[in-house]
């Protein structure tokens, strides 16, 4: 439950188009943990302002923002000022976005101020969520995102090429990603990333919480909730989430996810119609 009683969180799946997530909230108490999505999260502020903390920065967003966040990127979320904030967002899954746009897309700014094309998304989304066919939502949904595309993405391989430096450190880090998604279910020490990562232990805490601007602890916490939730909307049930996540039970996943995702997981389970059977709740 949350504290403020006009405060919701509401997610809603797309029968009309795998990878494709809507989202709808008001907050005003509730502030995110750091967390991440796995695709693009690309969204519009309706009223009041949030702040949120992306890529290092801490960012506002007004009424009439729009918010472009790429995949797997940490960021919080929190009201700036009393009443709160609402607002709408379309998670995408990169291969879905990538199947529309032939290329990496990639957003330099995580808001713009965009009063016209933020009006334009909330109504579109309002249809997309009543979409009584997928005629019509896949016709809202691609006109949307070519349109958000079109004025603020960019092509992720046109980006300058990285120095030997930056490119030694890069592959380093995704060693360490790469050993942090194979083996989420067990127990990580940082001793074992900084060995992947060749480095002694305080200076992979110092690179990689410069490099991602969160602490590996934090890092690994919100790829947890991450997968569980993945996991979640494929019909798991939230034992097995847990398990296949790494937590130590179902009540370590409650905190984490309502933390990270405003809701826990019966209820996004119960949203998005992914509720596993009565015998597999866990």
């Amino acid at each position: 439950m949350f504290h403020h009683p006009s405060e919701f969180v509401t997610f809603k799946a797309t029968p009309h188009l795998p990878g494709v997530e809507l989202y709808s909230a008001r907050l005003v108490d509730h502030a995110f943990a750091p967390h991440l999505h796995d695709g693009y999260s690309l969204g519009a502020i309706e009223a009041g302002v949030e702040r949120f903390r992306y890529q290092g920065t801490e960012h506002l967003a007004p009424a009439g923002t729009l918010v472009l966040l790429n995949p797997d990127e940490l960021h919080t979320g929190q009201a700036e000022v009393d009443g709160g904030w609402t607002y709408q967002m379309l998670y995408i899954e990169p291969e879905t976005l990538r199947a529309m746009t032939g290329s990496e897309a990639f957003f330099p700014d995580a808001t713009t101020h965009d009063p016209q094309l933020a009006a334009a998304f909330r109504k579109t989304f309002r249809r997309m969520w009543n979409a009584p066919d997928d005629l019509a939502f896949v016709s809202d949904f691609t006109q949307l995102v070519d349109a958000i595309v079109a004025r603020y993405g960019r092509n992720a391989k046109a980006l300058h090429a990285p120095t030997a430096r930056e490119a030694r450190r890069t592959a380093a880090m995704r060693r360490v990603l790469d050993c942090i998604e194979a083996q989420l279910d067990e127990t990580l020490s940082v001793e074992m990333l900084a060995a992947e990562a060749g480095l002694s232990v305080f200076h992979f805490v110092r690179t990689f919480s410069a490099m991602f601007h969160a602490t590996p602890h934090q890092y690994v916490q919100a790829c947890r909730a991450a997968r569980a939730k993945s996991l979640l909307a494929q019909r798991a049930s939230p034992s097995d989430a847990a398990v296949a996540a790494g937590l130590t039970d179902q009540s370590h996943l409650n905190r984490w996810f309502k933390r990270a995702y405003g809701v826990t997981p019966a209820q996004y389970q119960q949203q998005i119609r992914t509720r596993p059977t009565s015998g597999k709740r866990g």
